[in-house]
């Protein structure tokens, strides 16, 4: 190793980035399936109405999808998870924490239940439940992590058993769950339950771009970026600066608040 000037000789080998996750796996909702392989889902949470005003769960799930959610997740009591199953715009899931809270969800109408990773393992003939034996009523189970440091174990799970894997961003700010959230879609998760379906959305569809790029040559899959999708580049580079976050302002009309930041009034 020598140096001229300010030139140095020295070699300098950079890292390779980490491998992308291969995701082989499909999301069975009621009406039909869902390639994972070649996308990310975003599902907006419909928090708890107020006293008395029921109807606003409805109401709520709509404005979730015209905001750009592909799932509404519902976890509340059954009686309010039914309405919305049978007349809403995109398909219901729930979170669950147990196996019961899961069958509950599932006959109420809910298509896919998301159940934590510690609740499965225990799924194991002659040694607690089995949910192939239990009536989820048509739903399809998905294992959920909360945080980044869980999702290896969470994978796992859903690998060994053919299911789906989603991250739990609810609880961060918006800056903390933009980058989690981003983390999360490069660690295998599939599905993204967020209490900010624009910031989600955006976050999604630049993943989705970055994870493309990313792939071995040839490896693909047909339709990973969805046509149309304005994904930000840089020299055609895709990039996360210009995901956004929410304003925070609630809708109007009988609309719940739903920034995971803003209390009902």
């Amino acid at each position: 190793m020598g140096t001229w000037g300010n030139v140095s000789s020295a070699v300098v080998i950079a890292r390779s980035l980490p491998p992308v996750p291969r995701v082989e796996v499909a999301l069975s909702l009621r009406g039909g399936a869902i390639d994972l392989g070649a996308r990310v889902l975003v599902a907006g949470v419909v928090p708890a109405p107020r006293f008395g005003r029921e109807g606003e769960v409805a109401a709520t799930a709509a404005e979730l999808a015209a905001r750009g959610a592909d799932l509404v997740d519902v976890s509340l009591p059954p009686r309010l998870v039914g309405p919305v199953a049978r007349g809403g715009e995109v398909p219901v899931v729930a979170r669950a924490g147990s196996v019961g809270e899961a069958a509950a969800a599932g006959r109420a109408g809910a298509a896919a239940v998301l159940v934590p990773a510690e609740v499965l393992a225990g799924e194991v003939p002659g040694d607690g439940i089995d949910l192939a034996d239990v009536d989820l009523g048509g739903a399809t189970v998905v294992v959920v992590a909360d945080d980044l440091p869980d999702v290896a174990a969470a994978r796992a799970v859903a690998d060994a058993r053919g299911l789906a894997l989603a991250f739990d961003s609810t609880a961060r700010s918006s800056v903390e769950a933009t980058a989690h959230e981003a983390a999360a879609i490069a660690l295998g998760c599939r599905v993204i339950r967020t209490g900010d379906v624009r910031r989600s959305r955006r976050v999604a569809e630049v993943m989705t771009a970055v994870l493309a790029a990313r792939r071995p040559a040839g490896d693909v899959p047909a339709g990973d970026v969805p046509a149309g999708d304005d994904v930000p580049t840089t020299d055609g580079v895709p990039s996360t600066d210009d995901v956004p976050s929410t304003d925070g302002a609630a809708p109007g009309g009988a609309v719940l608040p739903i920034d995971d930041h803003e209390a009902p009034a």
